[in-house]
This record gives structure tokens, sequence and C-alpha cells, in this order.
């Protein structure tokens, strides 16, 4: 039986974004009481050292029926319902009976620097964004985004790592969480689902650039930028449509400027009220993957990257954050995101593809978005 006493989780926000009455920049999680997790088997629980398999109930059946008092912290990853994609956990989540108010911060220890290493070479990333373009052209897909994974060697202790990192990047929704067998944080600013009561919220990010004063007045302007803005908050609309009361959704703002350490982002905002007893299931079976980290339309975009991209996005790209005991949530989308195990230190990056793209610049904005963790690595 894995043991379950040391895994902690901390979501830590720079204006208390993960809090739905807005009270506290850090959720913190400690000593919890087991985990569940979902793959294409069943859902196995592991709570209060009895394991037990569920062969015809999805995760979130699961909670209601036995977990309705618990905090479930963790993530769904991209691969969530994706029954020919063989994935470690489509969802896994520890088990919590409350939050807390501090958890004891790790020693600093002077490091050694280190890099980011490529996994898909700048060349491959730039044919493949060719690739895209030439799908695009002939009306396949309109929109699409490409990811990239890094390894990394770091000594660093990974709750150090991540503290390091957002003190590096503050953003809205940095995450981190232990599992039994890995380790999860990410420097997310995106929030991909928040619902409160019957009030749901997406903030979908598309459209970055550096945060030069040249940069950022081509960012406001940029037809590219806007136009890929605009394709994920029509297909972001429409996903909680078949979850919302008809009428409901509507688009609060477009395009607001998000200005971060090291890049500037595009941020929309669209909102709706849930219909009566729409389950948590059938929420997040419309909504996944996050629209943004996919592309339009959805399905047959995500049909392409299973096909073009060599490695499995897991936690990356998929909904990290913590669902309630009344069942209200918040998730963040899984970017800017390092997964850590015994056998491998990941760390994922991506750009969306629209028609007038330009390769070599989709490749260096890969790189501008692991700009804050290298800087991290590197004790800048």
């Amino acid at each position: 039986m894995p043991t379950v006493v040391k895994m902690k989780a901390h979501l830590k926000s720079k204006n208390s974004s993960w809090c739905f009455k807005k009270k506290t920049k850090n959720l913190y999680f400690d000593n919890p009481l087991g985990f569940v997790f979902q793959n294409k088997k069943g859902t196995t629980l592991v709570f209060r050292g009895k394991k037990t398999f569920f062969k015809d109930m999805n995760l979130f059946e699961v909670k209601k029926k036995k977990l309705k008092k618990f905090f479930l912290v963790g993530y769904l990853s991209y691969e969530f319902d994706m029954p020919k994609i063989s994935t470690d956990y489509q969802a896994i989540f520890n088990i919590y009976s409350d939050t807390r108010t501090k958890l004891k911060k790790p020693k600093k220890n002077f490091i050694q620097k280190s890099y980011l290493e490529k996994t898909t070479t700048d060349t491959k990333f730039i044919k493949s964004v060719e690739t895209m373009k030439k799908l695009i052209s002939r009306g396949d897909i309109y929109q699409i985004n490409l990811t990239r994974e890094f390894t990394f060697n770091s000594h660093k202790n990974s709750y150090e790592l991540f503290l390091d990192y957002f003190k590096c990047q503050p953003v809205e929704y940095g995450s981190y969480i232990e599992f039994h067998d890995h380790t999860i944080l990410s420097g997310s600013m995106e929030l991909f689902l928040q619902k409160y009561k019957k009030k749901i919220i997406t903030k979908p990010i598309k459209g970055t650039s550096k945060n030069s004063k040249a940069d950022l007045n081509n960012l406001k302007t940029d037809i590219k930028e806007k136009a890929e803005n605009l394709m994920i908050v029509d297909l972001m609309r429409n996903d909680l449509s078949t979850v919302c009361k008809p009428g409901s959704v509507t688009v609060d703002s477009l395009f607001k400027i998000k200005k971060y350490s090291t890049l500037t982002q595009l941020e929309s905002t669209i909102s709706g009220n849930l219909r009566h007893n729409v389950s948590l299931y059938k929420i997040f079976k419309n909504t996944m993957p996050p629209g943004s980290v996919t592309g339009t339309p959805k399905k047959k975009a995500e049909e392409i990257i299973s096909q073009v991209e060599k490695h499995q996005r897991g936690p990356y790209c998929g909904a990290v954050g913590y669902i309630d005991p009344k069942d209200n949530f918040c998730f963040s989308v899984g970017i800017r995101l390092s997964k850590i195990n015994k056998q491998r230190k990941s760390f994922y990056t991506g750009a969306g593809i629209v028609w007038d793209s330009k390769p070599k610049k989709e490749n260096l904005e890969t790189h501008l978005k692991a700009k804050a963790f290298q800087n991290t690595l590197s004790n800048l």
C-alpha cells in the first residue's frame, strides 16, 4: 500500500484567485487520508488504509458516494475520458479533511545551476508548425496548440523549486501537489473552470508577447493574436453552453492585457449559470480538455495532436485544482507545468498555431514561456 503521510499540496496565487471569497492567497493541504484515481480500467480508491476498485464508476461518482465531506486536490489529465489513449492517470486526487493555514517551508540551500534540455529540437518543432499550417490551409482545422517537452536535472527540493518559481514569476494559479508516485508544480496564469454554487467561469488565455513597449503595443492591435483568442472564446462558449442554462452564457470581457515578469498575455472571460442537477462528471466530460490547449474544431485538433506529439501530456494541458465538500471547484489550465518522478523531470510549453503563424516565431514563443522556469533553475 503506497504511503500517503507526506503528500502535501499548496495552491498559491498573487491575488487570491484560488479562493472563492478572495480571503487568502494561499491554500495549503497536508496529511491526506488517501487518494483516488481513474484510468481506463476504472477508479481506484485508497482511503484510510483500505484499497477499493470500482470498475463501473468514474471518479466523480466515487466522490459523490464515498467522499462527500472531503477536499479533493489534484488534476484531470489532458487525456481525461479518452479511452483509446493509454495513460497512467486520467485523473488523480489526494483526499484531505480540511485546508491548513501554513506549511513548513523547506530549508534554503545553495544548489548548482541547471538547465532545460530539449527533447524536441527546434528544427522538429518548426517543421511541426509548418505541417499544421498546411492542415489549416486545406481546411482540416482552424487553430491548434502544439506542445513540447524539456527535461532538467535540478537537485533542489521540489517544493523549494516551486516557491522559487512563483517568486520569479507570480501568477494567479500557482500549484504544487505531491502524489504517492510523482509531483507536479505549475506556474499557470490561466483559469480553466471555477464553479461556485450555480455560477461557472472560464478565462482562456491566447495571445503572447514580450514585455517591451513595442511588443505590448503590437499585442494590443495584432490581428493574428486576437483572432487566435477569439477562436478559443467561441470554443469555450460553446462548451459551457452544453452544461449551462440556455441563454445564460455570456462573454464578459475580451483581450484583457495581463503582464507578468517575463511575458504578457491576452485573457478573455466567459461565464454562465449551470443547469439544474448537472453532474461534475458531465461538466468535465463536456469541457475537457481545455479549449486553449487543443484547437478548433476541437475533436479534430485532439486527433491530430495525438498523432503528431510524441509525449503524453498528462497533467500538462489538463485541469489542476481542487473540489470542496460542497462541490464548488477551481481548476487552472495545467500550463507552465513540471512533472517530477524518480525516473524523469519534465517541463512543458506550447504555442497556438493559426493560418498566418510564423513557424520560427512560434518556436521562440515556446522558449519565452519557459523563461521563468529556466531563470528559476539558473538561480537568477
